[in-house]
């Protein structure tokens, strides 16, 4: 199951699966586009873990964005929006208690600065992106005698055997490593 839509492997055309406790942690696919949950929920963390599984980008290639910001056109390249519908997961675990009429807002108070001390004012830019630059240090390794490691068939297994809980096994031996991948 953890191949599910991932192309060029066993569930790449799997499009629906139909689960009890799947969408928990320690199972990741990116290709959830809808989640419906029909079950009860125990916890509150177990529903955002199965909101999560929609949450997550099914591509992190980015395409250019053009902005106007003050006047100015600013492009910069930024990911497509992606999303995730969600059905009959609460967002909220345990009801609160008391009427369903919302409270009014509390009063908020507006905070600016005065004219006289307009030179103190803390601005924020608007980040359209990071650089990162990398300097000039290099690394550099130094092996010595006993930096040397034997690897032998005698101390390490030449046959493994992958056995997931849904499907065929797979068995690997230490020749297939030798001969050219297969297509």
């Amino acid at each position: 199951m953890n191949t599910v839509g991932k192309q060029g492997k066993l569930g790449e055309h799997i499009k629906c699966v139909v689960s009890v406790s799947m969408l928990t942690e320690g199972w990741d696919a990116n290709s959830v586009t809808h989640i419906l949950g029909v079950r009860a929920f125990g916890t509150q963390l177990l529903c955002e873990q199965v909101i999560g599984r929609g949450l997550r980008r099914m591509s992190y290639e980015s395409e250019p964005r053009t902005v106007d910001i003050d006047g100015e056109t600013v492009t910069f390249d930024a990911f497509p929006v992606e999303y995730a519908e969600v059905y009959g997961v609460p967002f909220e675990f345990l009801p609160t208690a008391g009427g369903t009429d919302p409270k009014p807002p509390k009063d908020t108070k507006l905070v600016h600065t005065v004219d006289e001390r307009t030179r103190a004012r803390i601005t924020f830019p608007r980040l359209l992106g990071y650089r990162y630059e990398i300097g000039a240090e290099q690394l550099a390794a130094r092996f010595t005698a006993s930096s040397g490691l034997t690897i032998n068939t005698a101390t390490l297994p030449t046959i493994v055997e992958n056995a997931p809980i849904i499907g065929a096994s797979n068995i690997q031996h230490l020749d297939d490593l030798k001969s050219p991948p297969r297509e």
